[in-house]
């Protein structure tokens, strides 16, 4: 039995703005063009995988990229069709650009900042910015962190790699007082 999920829309919420649904309403799908193409492709974005149905030369083609594959979520902000203008991309950002996945265009870039940090939450990767040079950078103070592994707990390095602590607490006995050899004596074994 198929998963019976909302066909979402692109949906306009201002003049010359196309946004998507926010994060929590995945699994989303939706039709976008390839960059650089203008054949539409159907995509299925899920939390864990992104899946792409396009035509290649006539060919259908599936492609299923697990999201641990994208390198995060990136805000591309260029100048726009008339002057004074800027046009706003949020993406989910691939090595290949032909796997790059548009989430969304506006013409007011404010607009993507709430849902630029939904994203990046949602999908545990870390947020992008690329400058008009093409030049991707990570914004450190709010991507997601990636959980380190727990500090180490204390440790004494003056006995690490000698005796357990608790047998430091203990006083030694003195192996030359108690155990006295007799070497002259007879073993106290009866033997016949």
């Amino acid at each position: 039995m198929r998963r019976q999920t909302v066909q979402d829309t692109l949906e306009h919420t201002g003049p010359g703005t196309q946004t998507l649904p926010g994060p929590d309403s995945l699994p989303l799908r939706f039709e976008r063009c390839a960059p650089g193409s203008n054949v539409p492709g159907d995509i299925y974005l899920d939390a864990a995988q992104v899946i792409v149905k396009r035509r290649s030369a006539g060919v259908p083609l599936t492609i299923v990229v697990p999201m641990s594959m994208f390198e995060g979520v990136m805000v591309s902000v260029v100048p726009g069709d008339s002057f004074g203008t800027v046009k706003a991309t949020l993406s989910l950002r691939h090595r290949d650009p032909a796997l790059c996945i548009p989430l969304a265009e506006t013409t007011s870039p404010e607009s993507l900042s709430t849902i630029w940090t939904a994203w990046a939450r949602r999908l545990g990767l870390p947020m992008l910015v690329c400058d008009l040079g093409g030049n991707v950078q990570p914004i450190e103070a709010y991507s997601v962190k990636r959980e380190a592994p727990p500090a180490p707990r204390r440790r004494l390095p003056l006995l690490t790699g000698r005796r357990p602590r608790f047998l430091v607490r203990r006083i030694t006995g003195r192996p030359a007082e108690t155990m006295k050899i007799h070497s002259r004596e007879r073993e106290i074994i009866a033997r016949d």
